[in-house]
């Protein structure tokens, strides 16, 4: 199965940044299989966060793979796109993305919900 993401942890608090967000999720998830993605194009992936809806933030997200190896090249974007679902969107820009480039990498990511 191509393209995998495997959720290892999430946790759930409430009234984080000074009440800013009125609940907040940090997420670690680890890419357990990732397709080639060609110059210019797009790859998809996304995952199961229990709580998480559609107009949730991405506040910031952190990755252990090196992606400025001089060989591996990626625009990564994180969303919560709807009830429970958080997507990874790959784009290769200055050159392809390997196939398994990302896998077994592991992301860091924190979500909020706004409070305004």
């Amino acid at each position: 199965m191509a393209n995998t993401l495997t959720v290892n942890s999430s946790s759930q608090a409430k009234e984080q940044f000074q009440g800013l967000f009125n609940e907040m999720w940090a997420v670690k998830i680890t890419v357990t299989d990732q397709d080639a993605v060609a110059i210019g194009d797009t790859t998809v992936i996304t995952c199961t966060v229990p709580g998480v809806a559609a107009g949730d933030m991405v506040v910031g997200w952190g990755c252990d793979v090196d992606m400025s190896d001089g060989t591996d090249s990626a625009v990564i974007q994180w969303q919560a796109t709807a009830a429970n679902t958080l997507t990874l969107t790959i784009m290769a820009d200055a050159g392809e993305l390997a196939a398994d480039a990302l896998t077994n990498g592991v992301f860091k990511v924190l979500i909020g919900r706004p409070n305004w």
